[in-house]
């Protein structure tokens, strides 16, 4: 059977004192310490939180700039091409106006030299007619 005598109390009492002893030197501070550890978590999750926050902030905050800054952009490049277009159309009609005016002109010097020619060749006809018409008579018409 188990003997109860005076060593049980001073082996608890030994017991007691390494529990108060442990209590304040290691568990204390052990907890203190986990206890930091997890207040500097919290804190590091918060703080990353709040950094994304200000990174989402931010980043609509450039889109809507980039938004405000593109949108005149794209309209000029969209007024310029259109006037560009305008100004290829214009161009275009007036080289077309001077290539029509050009090509009267030519056509009517044209015709004129062919008139000319064809009034040359038809006194030139009347001349060799009467000559070949002299030399096969063999007299003066």
């Amino acid at each position: 059977m188990i003997d109860f005598n005076y060593t049980i109390l001073i082996q608890f009492f030994n017991f007691l004192i390494l529990l108060i002893l442990l209590n304040f030197l290691l568990f204390k501070p052990v907890l203190k310490a986990l206890n930091k550890r997890d207040k500097t978590i919290s804190n590091l999750f918060e703080k990353v939180d709040k950094a994304k926050e200000e990174t989402n902030t931010c980043v609509k905050l450039y889109e809507e700039r980039l938004r405000e800054r593109k949108e005149p952009i794209l309209h000029n490049k969209e007024a310029s091409i259109s006037q560009a277009q305008k100004h290829s159309a214009e161009i275009m009609e007036k080289a077309r106006t001077e290539l029509a005016e050009e090509l009267s002109k030519i056509r009517y010097v044209v015709e004129k030299e062919s008139m000319q020619v064809y009034e040359n060749l038809k006194m030139d006809v009347e001349k060799l007619a009467k000559e070949i018409g002299e030399k096969v008579l063999q007299r003066s018409i």
